[in-house]
């Protein structure tokens, strides 16, 4: 209680000494008026608030008259004082606008010693803002005939480690304007109408950098292309950055607005992260590990250098909020970037030889052009109080700088498509051609392996047609043995016709095993019969086989089946079905000793005879296998039925998918 009566003693004996120059009267009051036309000043240590407001009322000498040109210091807390007395006979709202230099202001009015406080500022939070829809504003209202003492205090934000900061620059701005409440209105509306095209351009830029972001994030989870990811991240700290140039006064720039420390900083972070993700992309678009091995590296440690260095300068400034080091950062590092950036561009141009090196080039002279000139028009040396047809001057961002980029960027990326699918189609022809080559050398050797089976075959046949001739001469029948030899020379002509052919006519192959047959039954007796069957549905002349398809097994069914039984009726039958469309059955049949007995026989023996025509006819069947559609399988039943024995041979000679072989 007797702290704030001194004060208040002091506050009164302070006044004539400040004089009534700084007052102003509510029915005098312009539309706005700079508070540096009537205002005191003083400074205080930067942590100071309320606590020292009042001490710094108490001393009246350490206020001095404020004028645009009164220094100010980047830390240090900043206070102005003057009186308003609304000398009307109605409650009147007036607005203080705060500048975009000023990240805290502190607004403190008091009436009859109760003081208040308003804030607002660039780094203050969306929810604490003065005014809903902008953080340049702080508004009041005062009664009718009231009196109030304001005095706002301008201040730096101070980070949570003080020690660390130790900025001069930039400085907080004098320059607080008091407005009216019509002239706020419309400097309000006039500035969301001169913002409306850039709020519209910027709408237009940011759904494209985040339809990109997401066509490549789709590419790299179909193809999983670390060129995908890298490209991406580089659209995707691009799209980010155009967020958080949003306007304040949007829905979505007030929700970004709730962290404005990280809004704040974040932004020059993400320019060296996008740079290191562009560099990245760089290494896999050139490709770098194939065209320029040491280039690739020079790329590599330099984007994590820069994207460490994005990420150690978000830590310093979120702890420290040192605007001095944020400057430094921003021109030290671009000073330093740039020279770099054009000496890697020419050292591009001349050293590595890569198709996409004209769109890297032009890429970046698009994107060097539209940045120089959106740095030139934020920085007021261009278009300064110039609109453009169509207002195109408000496109001048750096966001539509780096839209452009992506444009010829993309050309780049469905130029190194094609040309990938193009090697890649290159490789599987030559891949395909190689297989083609090594198939038909693999053919040619089966080919040549099959022939040489068919030359084995031939004298296989015709040793056992000679020891059926010669058994007619030794038993004295020279009739039979005419016949027989009339016989065996036709078929002989036709067994080394065959023999030069891969495949021949069903009706050929029949031709030449009715020959067989007559001349084996020549040599068995009358004991010996055959039937041959084939079905009606079968065009036997445009079905193709392989030659000597059938003789070996009707081979094997007379020397080992027929002719070791004790049968008084030797039986052979030979059936040719159509099962379907695509599938031939061959059925060889006898009522011979069957093929368990015949087996035994053959190893009882002391003198065993091979069935080399069987031999040479399973090695045959194999290899036809291997390198033609038309499939042939095998299978052998033994039959059994009471006293009677017998063997059935079944041979499925596939069709499909033609006829011929």
């Amino acid at each position: 209680m007797y702290r704030r009566f001194v004060f208040w003693v002091l506050f009164v004996v302070g006044l004539p000494l400040w004089g009534k120059s700084d007052t102003l009267y509510v029915s005098h009051i312009a539309d706005r008026t700079m508070l540096y036309d009537i205002a005191y000043c003083t400074t205080s240590a930067l942590n100071s608030d309320k606590d020292s407001l009042q001490l710094l009322l108490q001393q009246p000498q350490r206020w001095q008259r404020l004028t645009a040109k009164t220094p100010s210091f980047a830390q240090r807390s900043h206070w102005l004082r003057f009186f308003l007395t609304n000398d009307t006979d109605t409650t009147q709202t007036f607005y203080v606008y705060l500048t975009n230099a000023n990240q805290r202001v502190t607004l403190f009015y008091a009436q009859h010693g109760q003081w208040r406080s308003i804030t607002s500022g660039t780094l203050i939070p969306t929810s604490a803002w003065a005014v809903p829809y902008s953080d340049n504003y702080v508004s009041f209202k005062i009664p009718a005939r009231a009196t109030f003492t304001i005095v706002p205090r301008i201040a730096h934000e101070q980070g949570a480690l003080p020690f660390w900061t130790h900025f001069v620059t930039p400085k907080p701005s004098w320059g607080l304007q008091l407005q009216k409440p019509e002239y706020h209105a419309e400097r309000i509306l006039d500035e969301y109408r001169r913002n409306m095209p850039e709020f519209q351009y910027r709408s237009w830029i940011q759904g494209a950098l985040a339809l990109v972001t997401l066509f490549l994030a789709l590419l790299y989870y179909q193809y999983r292309h670390r060129i995908y990811a890298y490209y991406g991240a580089y659209v995707l700290c691009s799209f980010i950055f155009s967020l958080l140039k949003t306007r304040a006064y949007t829905p979505l720039g007030q929700s970004l607005g709730e962290w404005p420390l990280l809004k704040t900083h974040l932004m020059e972070s993400l320019l060296w992260w996008g740079i290191g993700a562009y560099l990245f992309f760089m290494t896999e678009l050139l490709d770098l590990s194939k065209n320029h091995p040491n280039m690739k590296k020079w790329f590599l440690r330099l984007a994590f250098v820069l994207m460490g260095y994005g990420g150690l300068y978000l830590i310093v400034m979120l702890l420290t909020n040192d605007l001095g080091f944020q400057q430094f950062s921003f021109w030290g590092g671009r000073f330093v970037a740039f020279p770099i950036y054009i000496l890697t561009l020419f050292w591009i141009r001349r050293s590595v030889r890569s198709p996409m090196v004209p769109y890297v080039i032009w890429a970046n002279v698009v994107l060097g052009f539209f940045g120089l000139l959106a740095w030139l028009r934020a920085g007021r040396v261009i278009l300064e109080g110039v609109k453009l047809p169509a207002n195109v001057d408000d496109l001048l961002t750096l966001s539509f700088a780096v839209v452009m980029e992506i444009l010829v960027l993309s050309l780049a990326i469905a130029h190194r498509f094609r040309l990938n699918e193009k090697e890649k189609t290159e490789s599987q022809r030559a891949y395909f051609q190689e297989l083609q080559t090594k198939a038909a050398n693999e053919k040619r050797i089966a080919e040549t392996e099959m022939l040489a089976l068919r030359s084995q075959m031939n004298p296989h046949f015709l040793f056992n047609s000679l020891n059926s001739l010669e058994y007619l001469i030794v038993a004295n029948d020279e009739q039979k043995a005419t016949q027989y030899l009339s016989k065996f020379s036709k078929l002989l002509r036709m067994i080394l016709s065959h023999s030069r052919e891969e495949a021949i006519s069903l009706e050929e192959e029949l031709n030449a095993l009715s020959y067989y047959l007559e001349i084996e039954a020549t040599r068995l007796g009358e004991d010996f019969t055959y039937r041959l069957e084939v079905a009606s549905s079968i065009d036997t002349a445009s079905v193709m086989i392989p030659p000597l398809l059938l003789q070996p097994f009707v081979e094997n069914a007379i020397w080992h089946g027929l002719m070791p039984s004790d049968e008084p009726e030797k039986k052979l039958a030979i059936r040719i079905t159509q099962k379907n469309e695509q599938l031939l059955e061959f059925e060889i049949e006898d009522n011979g000793i069957g093929l368990k007995k015949a087996t035994e026989i053959r190893n009882r023996s002391t003198m065993r005879r091979k069935s080399h025509g069987m031999e040479i006819t399973q090695r045959r069947i194999e290899l036809f296998n291997r390198n033609y559609p038309n499939q042939l399988a095998i299978e052998v039943v033994d039959l059994r039925k009471n006293t009677h024995t017998g063997t059935l041979v079944k041979i499925g000679y596939n069709l499909w998918p033609s006829a011929a072989i």
